[in-house]
């Protein structure tokens, strides 16, 4: 079997079944689709169930309410297939987009192969239409330093392939129970240990921008584990490029910097956070990194001005500065 095409499930019947059908509709591979319904309280699991009794080669199974890593840890050991895709439940798949992918991976022996995506937001305006519909191969170096600077490769597990095997040789999964960024650390445990990358830079996945997503609800109702989430996530990042070149981990601490800016943006929205401990040592961390954000403050989302303010106001001034800035 080319493909396992593993989907957490969670509250989306609205979208679900145009999510599967995209699935159904891929041509020139063969595939098995693993919908893991995380204690959905709508009728999602009817319609997983409903699906599963109507396909062979869809599979259904219902856990308690977990979260997205735990759901799709349970489907990755059901999979079977040389490669696996992690979709999510909201989004669908060009036709093409498994055949396409699955032959560059076997044409290239790759660990990993990626796509482009384009954004729909729900008003139906598409944007992220940046594609150069080439194709890339790249050795495991190249492959994390585009990782690390968003260069045709992505955070989110949606626009990837895996290699099963790599998967299971190197024991990688998701942290149970995470419900932010469960995508990136999957992703920096697994192209640490891939040899080949493989990027199809074509949109081949249609991502649907919700503002009442699980993660953008998630952040504003428990923003302290968010900022949990968000240093784990760092703490694995330095963990697993300790043994890298010395151009790979200046890429991770871009990255590192890239994503604790975004923290910043979501914790001016609560002054009570100020002061905190974790944002004054996220604070510390790019003041330390000081050589490294002066050459790529751009690509870490910064202006000259928010790259100068950030080194020399205090703590608090330059917080409240970034709540001006929302």
């Amino acid at each position: 079997m080319d493909v396992s095409v593993v989907i957490p499930v969670y509250n989306t019947e609205k979208y679900l079944p145009v999510c599967i059908d995209s699935v159904l509709a891929q041509t020139g591979v063969s595939l098995e689709i693993i919908l893991v319904d995380d204690g959905s309280t709508d009728s999602s699991p009817c319609i997983c169930d409903k699906y599963a009794e109507e396909h062979d080669n869809i599979t259904t199974i219902h856990i308690k309410n977990s979260g997205p890593a735990t759901a799709k840890n349970e489907g990755l050991l059901l999979a079977k297939g040389n490669y696996i895709a992690l979709t999510d439940s909201d989004d669908k798949m060009e036709p093409m987009m498994l055949h396409k992918m699955v032959n560059a991976g076997y044409n290239h022996n790759a660990d990993i192969v990626c796509c482009n995506y384009k954004q729909i937001d729900e008003q139906g305006v598409v944007s992220h239409l940046n594609s150069t519909n080439q194709l890339y191969v790249l050795n495991h170096e190249e492959g994390l330093i585009h990782f690390f600077s968003k260069d045709k490769i992505y955070s989110q597990c949606w626009t990837k392939l895996y290699k099963r095997q790599m998967l299971r040789d190197n024991n990688i999964e998701n942290d149970p129970g995470l419900r932010t960024d469960e995508d990136f650390i999957f992703n920096i445990r697994s192209f640490t240990k891939a040899k080949i990358t493989v990027i199809v830079d074509e949109p081949l996945y249609e991502y649907t921008h919700r503002n009442n997503s699980l993660a953008h609800a998630f952040f504003k109702e428990n923003i302290s584990q968010y900022i949990d989430n968000r240093n784990s996530r760092v703490q694995v990042t330095l963990k697993e490029v300790q043994n890298e070149t010395k151009i790979v981990k200046e890429w991770s601490t871009v990255h590192i910097m890239m994503y604790y800016n975004e923290l910043l943006g979501k914790v001016a929205l609560f002054p009570e956070y100020y002061s905190d401990e974790r944002i004054r040592k996220i604070l510390r961390f790019i003041r330390g990194n000081k050589q490294i954000l002066n050459k790529y403050y751009s690509q870490c989302g910064f202006s000259k001005t928010g790259k100068f303010l950030i080194l020399y106001l205090p703590n608090y001034i330059y917080m409240k500065y970034r709540k001006t800035k929302i």
